[in-house]
């Protein structure tokens, strides 16, 4: 497995987990920055990224990414694809497909890319207010 395949890999992992409030300290680059398709904003992974996965899972406690499969280059660039899953304050199911470039350096995650559909995302996005 290329390292920015394992990278790709470790960083879903650790946005999946439930129990750890924080990830490991050598998973991200020193001001690594996330970025949204659906806002278009760059925020920074840690503590940013982690703060706002603590508020879905106190919306949503079941709130997770399932169906990991990352991939890639061997070089500068990881790329994960994953299903945002979860069961929302009404009871229905959250279920949106997504996907996320994962830049690296120096065998840390720099930058995460998420693209996910709004539309999937609007019930979460209502449950959190």
């Amino acid at each position: 497995m290329s390292t920015t395949t394992t990278v790709a890999q470790r960083v879903l992992e650790a946005l999946a987990a439930t129990d750890t409030p924080e990830p490991p300290d050598d998973l991200f680059a020193p001001g690594a920055i996330t970025w949204h398709s659906f806002d278009e904003l760059e925020a920074p992974t840690v503590p940013g990224t982690f703060d706002t996965l603590r508020a879905i899972r106190a919306a949503v406690p079941d709130f997770t990414m399932s169906g990991i499969r990352a991939t890639g280059d061997g070089e500068r660039t990881g790329i994960a694809r994953y299903v945002l899953t979860g069961t929302l304050p009404d009871g229905s199911t959250l279920r949106a497909p997504a996907a996320m470039v994962i830049d690296v350096q120096d065998g840390r995650a720099a930058r995460l890319e998420e693209y996910v559909d709004t539309g999937q995302l609007a019930p979460l996005f209502a449950a959190l207010g």
